[in-house]
């Protein structure tokens, strides 16, 4: 790999969108906001008007629970090892440098599903981001 990338971690939305980030803790921000919006558009959805009606935090846990089992997650992996898998698994040169160069930008402009790139991810260990939940022992 001739050139470093700008970014150190690759965030995978559950719709293939990337963004790109040089600190875990601001891909957790990130993927933490958007979970808050989408617990937000369903409870407006559901006509909620607030979270008594609903359980208080079960609701949380419930709506979470759901958009993990319909979308999937958000996937945090490292750059310089996708970067490194491209590189040996993708046939065409044209295809391969467009794909990394998109990748080596700072403000990823890439949709991992619009190039078939998610057969590479199941290959790969993503950065595991969840904390514990409920009661520890």
């Amino acid at each position: 790999m001739d050139n470093i990338p700008c970014n150190e971690f690759l965030l995978v939305m559950p719709n293939g969108d990337c963004k790109g980030f040089n600190d875990l803790k601001e891909a957790k921000a990130y993927i933490n906001i958007y979970y808050e919006r989408k617990i937000d558009e369903d409870v407006d959805e559901h006509g909620y008007n607030d979270f008594t009606d609903i359980g208080g935090g079960d609701a949380r846990h419930n709506i979470c629970t759901q958009l993990g089992v319909e979308e999937g997650k958000c996937e945090v992996y490292n750059m310089d090892e996708f970067i490194k898998k491209l590189e040996g698994e993708l046939v065409f040169d044209n295809e391969k440098n467009e794909i990394i160069s998109k990748l080596m930008e700072d403000h990823l402009d890439i949709n991992l599903y619009n190039y078939n790139l998610d057969m590479i991810l199941a290959d790969m260990d993503s950065i595991d981001m969840m904390e514990p939940y409920g009661e520890m022992s």
